[in-house]
């Protein structure tokens, strides 16, 4: 494989995490905070009236591990995003939920979001942005295949 392929490629990964860093500050919150503060208010899809947080979900969808998923729901209720309860009624369970400042941030994140993605979507090409995320999704397939054959 040539060095120049490599580098390109490395170079790539580079930017696509800037594209990513973008879209938070746009959005004003990290993208795994805003998934996952979208999926408690319910603003996360219009099927999808989430009363709580499906964290196996949540963590396949964003691959990252419960404790970042803890550490994320403490930044949220720092930020007076969500409450956390123990439900009386099965203490082993904890119920979260989004405050009106939550919900209002979920909602203003969506939007940001929504418009960055049509933009997108209209510059790029449909065709070209599902070639694209058949590629990544193969790559990402291959990444899991390695790391467990290294395992």
């Amino acid at each position: 494989m040539s060095s120049e392929l490599r580098e390109e490629f490395f170079t790539s990964i580079v930017h696509f995490r800037k594209l990513e860093s973008a879209l938070s500050s746009t959005c004003e919150m990290q993208m795994n905070e805003m998934v996952i503060l979208q999926s408690i208010a319910g603003t996360c899809c219009r099927e999808c009236p989430c009363m709580n947080l499906d964290v196996p979900k949540i963590q396949k969808k964003l691959n990252i591990s419960k404790p970042a998923i803890s550490y994320i729901l403490n930044t949220l209720e720092k930020k007076n995003y969500i409450t956390r309860e123990i439900d009386p009624k099965d203490r082993r369970k904890v119920s979260i939920s989004a405050t009106p400042e939550g919900k209002a941030a979920a909602e203003q994140s969506k939007k940001k979001y929504d418009a960055i993605w049509n933009e997108l979507l209209t510059r790029f090409g449909e065709d070209n942005m599902r070639q694209l995320l058949g590629l990544m999704h193969d790559l990402d397939d291959l990444y899991i295949t390695m790391s467990k054959e290294q395992d």
